[in-house]
């Protein structure tokens, strides 16, 4: 394996990255702004649904934060023990990296359908006041 290729993966990771802190900045901004007066049951089950999410956002981020570290360490192992290691460990943390952003967006793609659930709800609830 050729040390450059673990890197070559890190600006795909960073726009998964910044995506994400984006998604968590967003949903932290709207959970703050339901808990920042008194709330009703409903407004109060959606903040809960939205901590939720928010704990989702988080794990991904994390998982996206580890398997860029994997990367970068797979590409040095790869670069300075080029014949040391006959690319034994530099693949294994290259695997490791591309499992742990294999789970992180699992944790997206969840994210994004509870996403579509709440709005439903939101949708829902503010159509049956109007009734």
């Amino acid at each position: 394996m050729e040390w450059y290729i673990p890197i070559t993966i890190l600006p795909g990771i960073g726009m998964l990255i910044l995506s994400t802190t984006g998604q968590m900045m967003t949903l932290s901004g709207e959970i703050g702004m339901l808990l920042a007066k008194k709330c009703d049951d409903f407004q109060h089950a959606i903040s809960d649904k939205k901590i939720i999410q928010l704990g989702r956002l988080t794990k991904a981020a994390t998982l996206l934060y580890t398997s860029a570290a994997c990367f970068v360490l797979a590409g040095i192992f790869g670069a300075v023990f080029p014949d040391d290691m006959d690319d034994y460990y530099p693949k294994i943390i290259l695997l490791l990296g591309v499992i742990l952003v294999l789970i992180a967006l699992g944790y997206l793609i969840q994210y994004s359908f509870k996403t579509i659930t709440i709005r439903r709800l939101q949708h829902q609830h503010n159509h049956d006041m109007r009734e």
